[in-house]
Formats: C-alpha cells, sequence, structure tokens
C-alpha cells in the first residue's frame, strides 16, 4: 500500500513540475521587446555613411539594454545621441540605451540614433535594410528598415520630419566619444 502511495505522489509532482516548466517556456517565448517603424536615410553621393532609426516597446516587466546594432555590408554599426550644446549639434556614441520596462523608445533625428559606417553599396530609397538589435536580456531581434528620406507616416510625428540638411550624412556635425 505504501509502494502505491509514494509512486500516486512521485506521478502527481511530475505532472506539476511539467505544467511548471511548460508555463515558463510559454512566458519566455513571448517577445519582451518589440521594433517597429525602422528607416534609415539613403546615402547620397560619395557618401559611406548613414543613420537609421526605429521605436523599440519593452512589453516586459524588466529593464533591458540595447547593446548593439548589426547591419549588414557596413564596416561598423554604432549607437549614437545627438542635441545641441552650446549652439553646436554634437553626436556622442552611446556603449548601450536602457530600455525601461513597459517604456517606450522612440529614435529619431536630433536624438538617439544608429550609425551605419562605411556601407559597402550605396542604401537607396525605397530598398529596405535588416537591422539586428541586439539587447542584453531579450537577445537579438531583426527588423527591415526602410530607405527614405523621411519616416514612415505611421510614427504620425512631425517632430522627427527632418530633411538632409537638419540631419543627412552627419558631415558638419561635431563627433564625441570615438
Amino acid at each position: 500500500m505504501e509502494q502505491r502511495f509514494t509512486t500516486k505522489w512521485l506521478a502527481v509532482a511530475a505532472a506539476l513540475i511539467t505544467v511548471g516548466a511548460l508555463a515558463a517556456l510559454a512566458r519566455a517565448a513571448e517577445p519582451e521587446i518589440g521594433l517597429s517603424d525602422a528607416w534609415a536615410r539613403p546615402t547620397l553621393g560619395a557618401g559611406r555613411t548613414t543613420a537609421a532609426y526605429v521605436t523599440i516597446t519593452n512589453m516586459g516587466t524588466n529593464a533591458d539594454r540595447l547593446t548593439a546594432v548589426d547591419a549588414p555590408g557596413a564596416g561598423s554599426v554604432e549607437i549614437h545621441t545627438a542635441g545641441m550644446e552650446n549652439g553646436v549639434m554634437r553626436m556622442r556614441r552611446l556603449e548601450g540605451l536602457d530600455i525601461p520596462a513597459g517604456e517606450t523608445v522612440t529614435m529619431a533625428p536630433g536624438g538617439y540614433h544608429i550609425m551605419i559606417i562605411d556601407v559597402e553599396e550605396p542604401v537607396q530609397t525605397g530598398s529596405t535594410v535588416p537591422l539586428t538589435l541586439t539587447f542584453e536580456t531579450s537577445g537579438n531581434v531583426t527588423i527591415d528598415a526602410a530607405i527614405s528620406m523621411s519616416p514612415p507616416s505611421s510614427t504620425g510625428s512631425s517632430a522627427v520630419e527632418n530633411t538632409r540638411e537638419d540631419m543627412g550624412d552627419h558631415q558638419d556635425m561635431m563627433h564625441d566619444g570615438h
């Protein structure tokens, strides 16, 4: 009788462990980071550098951190921020970008952006470029960025609609942190 009780107890324990493991896997499979509205400017003239922008939403309950970005055919890809200092637009390389839990970070001209440097082939309007963003917790997330002089219409924000003179190829901007 005691052996039968022990066998039933072990079967119940195994079932509970299995259910718990499946629930944990289901939670782990849910994406914590969402990417949207990705776009990049075309390279112009002999330019071999461009900027890309994306909206990052952390749907999780823990903060995450963007640590790297990759784009095929680029010599390097860096995370940057830009802003005015003493009347001069300055751009700084960031080692990472915090994405707070439950919040959205929007990259846009004049603020956070991705610099794609030393591209092998010109990036032309109407095409796309895949961007793979690497997060400390969420790992790699890939999105195709539309190549355009202005952001996708779904952003709905006129604050990010700048022209080449504003931020285009970044040749006239002061660069810090390299």
